[in-house]
């Protein structure tokens, strides 16, 4: 059974809260919190004003939905802006890459299937290209 924050209840589902997971910083001060599952792995990501990420691809599918500010994806030559309560999905394998205009942004990333290990689930497979 999966394990999502300090509760477990009796069953087949765990209750859990934002607040309780630990938050990561990684590359560009990008603070990300992770929520994992047998089939799923959601990470919640706050980003700073001006962050750029490389193009990449993810051997999961990915469905973003942006809670603030705007994140501007470029996927296959298009440049797409995905602004609060907006979401994208993006295939598995497909490359983009991520950029976050003048205000910071905060989102929700979903990766189906979920990451193979609990060391993968802390940051979602990425390959750069």
């Amino acid at each position: 059974m999966a394990r999502i924050g300090n509760v477990t209840a009796p069953g087949r589902y765990t209750l859990g809260a934002w607040k309780e997971q630990t938050a990561k910083y990684t590359q560009q001060q990008l603070e990300r919190q992770v929520i994992s599952t047998d089939r799923i792995t959601v990470v919640r990501c706050s980003y700073p004003a001006g962050s750029d990420f490389c193009l990449h691809f993810h051997p999961q599918e990915q469905i973003t939905i942006v809670e603030s500010g705007t994140l501007v994806f470029e996927i296959e030559g298009e440049t797409l802006e995905v602004s609060a309560g907006k979401m994208i999905a993006i295939p598995a394998g497909v490359r983009h890459r991520t950029r976050v205009d003048d205000h910071p942004a905060q989102a929700l990333h979903l990766f189906v299937p979920c990451a193979e290990s609990k060391e993968a689930a802390s940051r979602p497979q990425m390959a750069r290209v």
